[in-house]
């Protein structure tokens, strides 16, 4: 990050667009506004990829190192054929001290808890969404989107 904006990253994919940003909540605005304009898509359709990425940035600023001093957010974003979106949030490992967690879908959440409803709002509105690496390593997770499909059912 230089101040407080964005670091490009270079992909080795052309038609990707990636970049570091800083581990704090106030940066997950910008993400997402970086995310739509990286996109090419209208308002509407960037929408559901925004919702997602800000989502995955928010659990990895809470969950992971990236919310510590110094963290940051590796964002990568790629429309794919049909525009299909591609997007991936690559944390900056595990917090000292803390246990190691990785994302999972919670059986069930409490109408009144306070968290536990991020990742089962990226299952709803992702195609497929995973993740990679190692416990106790950076993790990405990733979330192919298709942002023009029904969400209606």
């Amino acid at each position: 990050m230089v101040g407080g904006l964005p670091v490009r990253a270079k992909s080795p994919r052309a038609g990707v667009f990636a970049a570091y940003f800083g581990g704090t909540p106030e940066q997950v605005g910008r993400i997402r506004t970086w995310c739509a304009g990286a996109t090419g898509l209208g308002e509407e359709a960037a929408a559901v990829v925004e919702m997602v990425v800000s989502e995955l940035v928010t659990n990895a600023v809470r969950h992971s190192a990236s919310g510590g001093r110094c963290g940051r957010v590796k964002v990568t974003v790629e429309v794919l054929p049909g525009q299909i979106v591609l997007v991936s949030v690559t944390d900056d490992g595990p917090r000292a001290l803390r246990p190691i967690t990785v994302p999972t879908l919670t059986t069930h959440t409490s109408d009144t808890a306070m968290c536990g409803r991020g990742l089962r709002l990226v299952a709803a509105l992702a195609e497929k969404w995973w993740w990679t690496g190692f416990r106790g390593s950076p993790l990405t997770v990733w979330a192919l989107i298709d942002p023009h499909r029904d969400l209606v059912a």
